[in-house]
């Protein structure tokens, strides 16, 4: 996969918590990864993670890596 077609970013909270935040441009699929879930992976669908509650700073995170991963 190229730069081009993959788009990352991460984060780390107050708490000292880092996330990852990866999304496939082709496909169109985002996940998050996380230390505060021993690194698990989940899937991000438009913006949200429906199995996580995330903090409102996490939360704006996303939404906004989520916005940049899927303009063009």
């Amino acid at each position: 996969m190229s730069e081009r077609e993959k788009y990352t970013s991460t984060f780390t909270n107050r708490y000292g918590e880092e996330w990852i935040f990866e999304y496939d441009r082709v496909t169109g699929v985002g996940w998050l990864k996380g230390s505060d879930v021993d690194w698990q992976t989940y899937q991000v669908i438009d913006g949200r993670v429906n199995a996580l509650i995330l903090s409102s700073e996490e939360l704006d995170w996303l939404r906004q890596a989520w916005w940049e991963a899927s303009v063009e």
